[in-house]
């Protein structure tokens, strides 16, 4: 066995199977002398294998509980611990929430508990009773809180999807939602959670545009934050006005977040945005704040194949577009989506010999060019985005 087992100056050092192994047959012959055999199939070869197995598998054991102290290593509940030590708790998965607006022939009482949802099937249940009440046109509308039955992202539906009334009325004209739905949010994973703890030790939440990102990336719904500063005498090529802060967050509730940029920024800064928002600070005083949410920007691609005997006829169309649609989305808002980085996720895959990758923000106008993006753009792709051509090419 190595003879620096154990902790060390490099960290925890820890044998291969093997060493072990030869370590514990070591021990047999110097007790039991030279001439024993210790083959595989012989008496003393299997009790040397068993006893090996079982402490390579203990050393193992240690060597992630060493591990598990360090925020870069840790996994699962020890990277939640750690999380719990900064007082920065993994977020877990939440419903989204939107404002429907109900229209009625009269007035008329729609209870909670009533079900809306989108021609997709994302089911939304009504929070609180709606009254709708006559207005100066003489229709009969109503405002509604729903919140998504399930949890996740995807609950986080454009404007004017959920529109379907999932036991119809016929005293219900119509429903629709004028803004989209926000604070639906999947399980954090440990290498988003890793990185979001990595930024709270770098920048702590502060009045820093590092800061100020840090804080933001902590509530619940945000995925991404982009900070746009433009310190000139005039406006710069987005419209922004001198010396001002323009915050763009993907995901997250605007009343959060104009709550964590009332605690956050620091007085007398020219904050940009169209989403114009008041929250109280500490003593209680109304502030207003600006910012505006990330602008999602939906990528297309087409995907040219000729494949070879390795090529899986069941999965391998679905996990091409995975690979492309996994590589897009981990894409930070404002990057540029480089058609060569695309191709080493196609090529990765078994059984794919030659392929030909084309890609654009139109499904019908696609190119072999990269799409550049504005600090505010977030690119996004979901597979149906994605059409593969097996032999196309």
């Amino acid at each position: 066995m190595a003879s620096d087992f154990g902790l060390h100056k490099r960290g925890f050092v820890a044998p291969t199977y093997e060493e072990v192994l030869d370590s514990i047959m070591d021990d047999f012959q110097q007790r039991f002398g030279t001439d024993i055999v210790l083959t595989s199939n012989s008496n003393f070869g299997i009790i040397a294998r068993l006893i090996a197995w079982r402490e390579t598998l203990l050393i193992q054991e240690l060597q992630k509980t060493y591990y598990s102290a360090y925020i870069s290593t840790a996994t699962e509940s020890a990277l939640d611990r750690i999380g719990a030590n900064l007082d920065l708790p993994r977020k877990s998965a939440m419903p989204s929430f939107a404002n429907i607006e109900i229209k009625t022939e009269e007035e008329y009482l729609i209870q909670a508990g009533e079900q809306f949802e989108t021609a997709d099937g994302v089911l939304f249940d009504l929070i609180k009773d709606v009254v709708t009440s006559k207005n100066s046109d003489g229709t009969y509308t109503g405002i509604g809180i729903v919140q998504s039955v399930d949890t996740g992202a995807y609950n986080n539906v454009l404007p004017n999807t959920i529109t379907i009334m999932y036991n119809p009325d016929e005293n219900v004209v119509s429903v629709t939602n004028p803004e989209k739905a926000a604070g639906g949010q999947d399980y954090e994973d440990d290498a988003t959670y890793r990185a979001r703890l990595i930024m709270e030790n770098v920048a702590k939440p502060g009045p820093s545009a590092a800061g100020i990102k840090s804080a933001l990336m902590n509530l619940s719904g945000v995925r991404q934050v982009n900070i746009v500063e433009n310190p000139n005498a005039e406006a710069n090529e987005y419209g922004d006005p001198p010396y001002s802060v323009h915050i763009y967050v993907l995901g997250g509730k605007e009343q959060d977040i104009a709550q964590c940029l009332v605690d956050h920024v620091a007085a007398g800064i020219t904050m940009a945005g169209a989403k114009q928002i008041t929250a109280q600070d500490n003593t209680g005083t109304s502030q207003p704040v600006s910012f505006d949410f990330a602008k999602d920007k939906p990528i297309y691609a087409k995907v040219q194949i000729r494949t070879n005997e390795e090529w899986n006829t069941d999965e391998g169309v679905e996990t091409v577009k995975q690979a492309i649609a996994d590589y897009i989305n981990s894409l930070l808002m404002g990057q540029e989506v480089y058609l060569t980085k695309i191709y080493p996720a196609v090529y990765s895959i078994a059984g794919v010999g030659e392929a030909n990758v084309q890609i654009g923000t139109n499904p019908n106008d696609l190119y072999d060019k990269d799409i550049a993006t504005k600090p505010f753009e977030a690119v996004s792709c979901n597979t149906d985005n994605i059409k593969v051509t097996i032999n196309g090419i």
